[in-house]
């Protein structure tokens, strides 16, 4: 049921608060795309490693765009809603990605892992412990001592993580985003990002995942044209 709850809140509920006929982009979308966008990007030169399916971006659901969340070839304002979730905390300048999710979505739907999450359980390849605080979202940047510090306990402490209420920031957001980024660490001293070999999931959960969002966009997902007029519609 946890587990159920997080999927449900974070993955099918926020196409639900966009309007039917808002333009949608899923920013970062991997192997795990959202049900309810029109338009797809990542940037498939990053390869899998971040993917713990490893099975690739996923490209066949709508309009595909190969690109970075720091710089994106769209027009300003191009999409009524965009979608970015757990794609943050991998960025080397989460401050440019959110300036840039700002300039081309007019609201939309931020999650990442929280910083509790990320000290009881810190992940090899998340480059930022995050924090909510007054609807702000504070980036801490994390030291190669700090990660190897936490990671060697291993998995002792990760029964905590069902006693939280989540262990995502889930944040909607209009217009703005509030943020702040803290980096005061030398570039050795900095944490550098690896595959994280820990988290292996099962084939058949993949799987699942894409019958229920072909499912749910099968029921309410309603197309905005083909991909010649969508590229004209959002690209400078």
């Amino acid at each position: 049921m946890f587990f159920a709850r997080l999927y449900v809140s974070g993955k099918i509920y926020p196409g639900f608060r966009a309007k039917k006929d808002d333009l949608v982009i899923d920013l970062g979308c991997g192997d795990k795309p959202f049900w309810r966008a029109d338009v797809y990007l990542d940037k498939s030169a990053l390869g899998n490693e971040q993917r713990i399916s490893s099975t690739g971006i996923e490209k066949d659901l709508g309009l595909y765009i190969n690109g970075d969340i720091r710089k994106t070839p769209f027009k300003n304002k191009a999409f009524d809603f965009s979608y970015c979730s757990h794609v943050l905390e991998h960025v080397e300048r989460p401050d440019l990605a959110i300036k840039e999710i700002m300039r081309i979505s007019k609201n939309g739907y931020i999650e990442v892992p929280s910083g509790l999450l990320e000290m009881i359980f810190p992940h090899q390849s998340h480059l930022w412990f995050m924090f909510l605080k007054d609807k702000k979202l504070i980036f801490v940047r994390k030291s190669k001592s700090m990660h190897n510090a936490l990671a060697s306990t291993d998995t002792k402490y990760v029964n905590l993580i069902k006693f939280m209420k989540s262990p995502y920031i889930q944040l909607y957001w209009k217009k703005s985003i509030k943020y702040e980024v803290v980096d005061n660490l030398k570039p050795f001293d900095k944490f550098r990002a690896t595959q994280d070999i820990r988290i292996v999931q099962l084939r058949y959960i993949q799987m699942l995942y894409l019958f229920l969002t072909k499912t749910l966009r099968f029921l309410f997902f309603e197309n905005k044209g083909s991909e010649s007029i969508m590229r004209t519609r959002i690209m400078d």
